[in-house]
């Protein structure tokens, strides 16, 4: 073996690799990152994952309105300015990714990294019990039949806004059966965005970049809740695209 750089692997972290012991690899990242203060701008990432599940929510509630009004030619203004805000939220949206990788490239390259790229890696990496519940509990789509957070990306293909609803989510405006006012979609990003330092703030850090949860040591991978309705299309498509 040359000689080591900052940030390379430990003969610690390397057996836990082996070992298969996927909780225990990722709690021992975690704990490299609190012994070592390693600068990563946790919260501002997590800032830019919301807006980017914002942007494609609301582009895919004004797409369904647009297509609704499209044929009818009463409705002709009201068609160019859907058009117009689709248009802006697209823009954005590309700005938004920009400003995540920005912030992902500033993360030191180490244990910690390696463990948010691995559980990142996994597909349906947000269908965590916690972050579920966190969705459920806000009276986001985790809270009906609907499938709408699990199928999110394979609707769209956008990795980086994969995930659970906020306050720009069409079901859910649905099910409430009222558009929420700025006073209230303000006061819920509170909740999908809680403030650093706080109990709820922990909870969704661990779920969200490691997989894991306080008092619990089960395989994350195992905790994915993944329909398996999913897991058959999954399959369905990949053998598809084979032949």
């Amino acid at each position: 073996m040359g000689v080591r750089l900052p940030g390379d692997s430990r003969q610690e972290e390397i057996d836990l690799e082996k070992s298969g012991k996927v909780c225990s690899l990722q709690r021992y990242r975690w704990n490299v990152l609190q012994d070592k203060k390693e600068p990563m701008d946790i919260a501002g990432l997590f800032r830019v994952e919301v807006r980017l599940r914002e942007n494609t929510q609301a582009q895919m509630r004004l797409t369904a309105k647009l297509q609704e009004v499209l044929t009818d030619p009463l409705q002709k203004t009201v068609i160019l300015e859907l058009q117009e805000q689709i248009a802006k939220l697209s823009s954005e949206y590309w700005d938004l990714e920009m400003r995540w990788w920005e912030i992902k490239c500033g993360f030191y390259v180490g244990p910690v990294s390696r463990g948010i790229d691995f559980w990142r890696a996994q597909p349906k990496w947000y269908m965590h019990p916690v972050l579920i519940e966190d969705c459920a509990g806000r009276g986001g789509c985790c809270a009906r039949d609907c499938g709408c957070c699990v199928h999110r990306e394979r609707r769209w293909g956008r990795k980086l806004a994969a995930g659970h609803c906020t306050t720009e989510c069409g079901c859910c405006e649905k099910a409430r059966g009222f558009e929420l006012s700025d006073e209230q979609k303000t006061r819920l990003r509170k909740l999908i965005q809680p403030e650093n330092g706080t109990v709820h703030y922990e909870k969704i850090r661990f779920a969200s970049l490691l997989g894991l949860e306080v008092g619990n040591f089960e395989n994350p991978l195992d905790r994915i809740n993944a329909p398996k309705i999913y897991w058959m299309w999954a399959w369905i498509l990949a053998v598809l695209a084979w032949l």
